[in-house]
């Protein structure tokens, strides 16, 4: 075997983060004394993304370099609980220079407690392995902020401005449940794993999202492990009230499933397939419109690592309201596929083409489907 296939493999068997990552991990930065310790990482992604024209022909690229510094530091005492603090510097060509994250945790034997401006129900404190919230993703993309996953944003964001706006809701149908990535003001707890299960719970008053008010996450995943191999199976559940807009129609509480299962054969092979139904939610309807079109979706994926290298691909299906008062849906069919290569644990290189087949209900036009494609290359360095 290969050096980095068995640093791969003792990293994942090891550390346990995510016992489906194919990522090779660089290790953070730490400075401990007897009872502190302050962890620093950081990533620096830079991705140009091509779209072909009508013709064939690639147009000039856009290049976009998304990066953030991580933090976190941790008090220890002789009894009881340790307390901790986090923060997340980020920049992005969105956002030069934002705090995307900052908390204060209580951890312990029983699970943590973490409050502040936080994505709901995740459970990575440190690293860059997958959220264990999710079942199928781009494994040969960037690990971390905007990513080649089906709902990870990086290939949309090279298409025009307004078709990513309407495909953007699209494409987090199957990945996630809907509003997983919310990252308002909240408190979250999750358990320590037992038995091979994790379960997750976060509350936030208001959401980000301007249609709700009250958001409320919960989660639970199951691994089995024998050999080498691991089936991950579990889902989540997002419930938001719905916000009244005055002098408009009532906006539909959010009711939002996602389901699904991973399987790893030998630390190597990843098959994964994800579900997310919504149904009405977050709709407003007005009297005399149709009856609105249920938001649902599904992913599959299948990614494979060997030594420094990762290749991978998914397939997505995805249907939502687009106007509530013209009848029918928006509907998103979608297709990746891509590879990597690691010239160490700081330095990925990677690639990816993909392909959208857009049906949009509301298009004035006579023909209101859109389909093409985007190529994407770049370079990730991480600490």
């Amino acid at each position: 075997m290969k050096t980095v296939e068995r640093h791969f493999k003792l990293t994942v068997c090891g550390v346990l983060l995510a016992p489906f990552a194919s990522i090779v991990q660089a290790e953070p930065l730490e400075l401990r004394t007897n009872t502190t310790s302050l962890t620093l990482e950081a990533f620096a992604n830079v991705t140009a993304g091509f779209t072909p024209d009508d013709s064939g022909n690639t147009r000039d690229g856009d290049v976009r370099v998304d990066g953030a510094l991580r933090l976190l530091a941790r008090q220890e005492f002789a009894d009881g609980p340790e307390i901790g603090a986090r923060a997340v510097l980020r920049t992005s060509p969105e956002d030069r220079l934002e705090i995307g994250e900052a908390s204060v945790l209580i951890f312990g034997k029983s699970g943590r407690l973490e409050v502040g401006d936080r994505q709901g129900l995740p459970d990575v404190l440190v690293g860059y392995a997958p959220n264990n919230f999710t079942f199928t993703g781009a494994e040969f993309g960037p690990a971390s902020g905007p990513s080649l996953d089906p709902g990870g944003g990086l290939q949309i964001a090279f298409l025009d401005r307004d078709l990513a706006a309407q495909l953007a809701p699209l494409t987090s149908l199957g990945f996630t449940a809907s509003q997983a990535a919310d990252e308002s003001g909240k408190a979250l707890y999750v358990s320590p794993k037992r038995r091979g299960f994790l379960a997750g719970v976060s509350y936030a008053p208001d959401a980000t999202d301007p249609r709700f008010g009250d958001l409320v996450q919960l989660g639970l995943t199951h691994d089995t492990y024998w050999t080498d191999n691991v089936l991950h199976i579990g889902g989540s559940y997002s419930f938001a009230e719905g916000e009244h807009v005055p002098g408009g129609p009532p906006v539909r509480d959010l009711h939002s499933i996602n389901a699904g299962a991973t399987l790893v054969l030998d630390y190597d092979l990843q098959i994964g397939l994800s579900v997310t139904y919504d149904g009405a939610s977050g709709l407003t309807v007005a009297p005399g419109d149709p009856a609105p079109s249920d938001a649902v979706g599904a992913v599959m994926s299948i990614n494979y690592n060997r030594g420094p290298w990762t290749v991978g691909a998914f397939a997505q299906w995805a249907q939502a309201e687009g106007e509530g008062a013209v009848a029918g849906n928006d509907e998103l069919r979608a297709a990746e596929a891509g590879v990597s290569y690691r010239t160490s644990t700081h330095i990925r290189i990677y690639g990816a083409y993909y392909y959208y087949d857009f049906d949009d209900e509301g298009a004035q036009s006579p023909n209101s489907n859109f389909d093409g494609g985007v190529f994407v290359v770049g370079v990730r360095a991480s600490l």
